[in-house]
């Protein structure tokens, strides 16, 4: 049975709504973008729950307005708590500050404030102006948490970066003869379809395509939808025929300047997109300007399911913010079985590129870790 801060009075009741905020947004976690997930509840004078909404979609109504709008006139003297400074500029939607002013609400708390620039302290100025206690930084580092995606993509416009990899106990994520398309387990390939739900897009290197087929879609999950898909491909040696270029979803393929452009227009199908990129120093393509392009496009957000070439480019230009590894127990005990990296060796211990475990959990018989870099 879940305790509620009367049940307990060590519960702080502000941290306890909070949470439960944090809770209503996650209901659409990836379904927002462009715009942060947001939950917020209406409490009466009396401190009584009177009104729940969250952020369904970007262009939908703010959470706030929900709450307010179930709260009613009981609103009046009441308290709203939300997870996110409110907005107070006019967007797809009108300012959601008016909307408290008119309410009679008395008390706004929430965890973060927003970094939007048209957004940023200015709500809680305008709300102090009109009278209204305002509460900030309840939570704060779990709202940080919950958008991520959001704060980085306002303050950098890049996407936050998550590398995802699957190794056995000896470091390896396939065999040489490539019979070896599943290392982890089945209870870990449904954790991948949670977070690709989660996602704006997923991302993988043309020899994934090649050696596996995937989908790279969201299956077996309630709710769920499709991520956009992007598939590096400098030289086009993907074949056009792959299920990724199936109709489930829109399809970047990512290649170099110069295609022959009969070459190109056999990947040219409903929902393809291609773009052409230059390359870096090292002939390979620019992921740095990619990245910069996909961030313009509103993608906030990219799973990245690599191979040890693909990853080891991501490491070596400290490109990512997570890696996500799944760790299967078994040993495949060939030196010629695939490793995880390719990176040049180092000569001193200090030269690593070195991880922060920030969360782990079993996933039916393997082990998921979830780790920051250390480096960027």
């Amino acid at each position: 049975m879940k305790l509620t801060y009367e049940d307990d009075i060590s519960i702080n009741p502000l941290e306890y709504y909070m949470s439960e905020c944090f809770e209503l947004a996650k209901k659409a976690l990836g379904k927002t973008s462009p715009n942060p997930a947001v939950g917020a509840i209406v409490l009466n004078k009396d401190g009584l729950v009177i009104g729940k909404g969250f952020h369904l979609k970007a262009g939908s109504e703010h959470a706030e307005v929900m709450a307010i709008r179930e709260a009613g006139k009981n609103a009046d003297n009441g308290t709203l708590i939300i997870n996110l400074e409110p907005c107070c500029h006019m967007g797809k939607t009108l300012p959601c500050t008016d909307l408290i002013i008119k309410s009679g609400i008395k008390e706004v708390v929430f965890s973060n404030y927003d970094p939007n620039p048209l957004v940023n302290k200015k709500s809680e100025k305008i709300l102090r102006e009109n009278k209204i206690n305002v509460i900030s930084g309840v939570l704060e580092s779990e709202g940080n948490e919950l958008n991520k995606f959001f704060f980085k993509w306002i303050r950098n416009k890049l996407p936050w970066i998550t590398l995802k990899q699957a190794q056995t106990l000896d470091g390896k994520i396939a065999l040489q003869n490539k019979k070896s398309r599943w290392i982890s387990g089945e209870v870990s390939r449904g954790k991948v379809h949670e977070l690709r739900n989660i996602y704006d897009a997923v991302m993988v290197g043309a020899n994934t395509v090649n050696v596996d087929n995937p989908e790279l879609t969201v299956r077996e999950l309630e709710g769920g939808r499709n991520p956009i898909r992007i598939i590096l491909d400098k030289d086009l040696v993907t074949s056009p025929k792959s299920k990724v270029f199936e109709k489930n979803s829109d399809v970047f393929l990512i290649t170099k300047s110069g295609h022959d452009k009969k070459k190109l227009n056999e990947y040219l199908k409903d929902a393809v997109n291609i773009f052409e990129f230059g390359e870096d120093k090292d002939g390979e393509l620019d992921l740095k300007a990619i990245f910069l392009e996909l961030g313009k496009r509103n993608i906030l957000s990219i799973f990245i399911e690599a191979g040890p070439g693909l990853a080891s480019e991501l490491i070596k230009n400290k490109l990512i913010d997570e890696y996500v590894l799944f760790i299967s127990p078994m040993i495949f005990g060939n030196k010629t079985s695939i490793p995880t990296f390719n990176l040049n060796e180092i000569e001193n211990i200090n030269e690593a590129y070195q991880f922060g475990l920030f969360d782990y959990k079993k996933t039916g018989n393997d082990l998921m870790l979830v780790l920051r870099p250390n480096f960027n």
